[in-house]
């Protein structure tokens, strides 16, 4: 997959995957979160309910640290890219609208990953 690149990089049709079917959001390209994360309503249209998950995780947010569900996901697909039981964290993004997550190194360490910003260009392709 080959994007322009624009800051912040919002990736579109974004489908992640869970028992209860499967949902295509927009998100952020945050090459600095260990975890991918999605909003609670997206967790909970494809079938998991963040507020009884055992996992739990500190994340630091604008407001400070909080606690927030870790889940894993069935799938996540960005275009031909595919990888299986994806850890995400549950958090809602405020004041980005639109926004219904940010694709971290949970998923994209399963993929070369190059950012060019002086050809302002990222590509994501199969590892290996």
């Amino acid at each position: 997959m080959r994007v322009q690149l624009e800051v912040p990089v919002v990736l579109r049709r974004v489908r992640i995957s869970g028992p209860a079917g499967a949902r295509e959001i927009e998100v952020i390209l945050d090459t600095g979160a260990v975890y991918t994360v999605i909003a609670w309503d997206v967790a909970k249209d494809i079938g998991y309910d963040p507020a009884v998950s055992e996992r739990r995780i500190s994340i630091v947010t604008a407001n400070g640290i909080i606690d927030a569900p870790l889940i894993t996901v069935q799938s996540i697909e960005l275009a031909e890219l595919r990888a299986e039981a994806v850890d995400v964290v549950c958090h809602d993004i405020p004041e980005i609208a639109g926004i219904e997550g940010l694709l971290g190194l949970s998923f994209l360490r399963r993929f070369r990953t190059l950012i060019d910003y002086t050809r302002g260009v990222l590509e994501i392709t199969p590892g290996k």
